[in-house]
């Protein structure tokens, strides 16, 4: 069996890329159109301790970032599995899919 081409960059000889990092510095690399699918979990902005909490308005242009990228590299018949939660400030709760 033949070992597997990894990398830690976008390379389109790779078989797989480990990226450690913002996801914004692996998408910025890729070509447009050439994922199939999209499965990602963002920090809920909830302000754990592994977490900085943001302004709503910050936390939802980081998204938008994150999310165009995500589209512009999205292949036409491609999809995206978005898992987002909520935004909770003085008892009120909004979803972000809604925000």
């Amino acid at each position: 069996m033949d070992s597997l081409r990894l990398t830690s960059q976008y390379s389109p000889e790779a078989d797989l890329v480990l990226y450690e990092g913002d996801c914004l510095g692996l998408l910025g690399t890729l070509p447009d159109g050439l994922v199939q699918l999209v499965i990602t979990s963002p920090p809920y902005n909830w302000g754990k301790p592994y977490e900085s909490r943001l302004h709503l308005e910050e936390y939802l242009r980081q998204q938008r970032r994150v999310i165009e990228q995500c589209v512009r590299v999205l292949s036409p018949r491609g999809s995206i599995c978005w898992e987002a939660g909520n935004y909770v400030e003085n008892g009120e709760i909004l979803p972000f899919h809604v925000l």
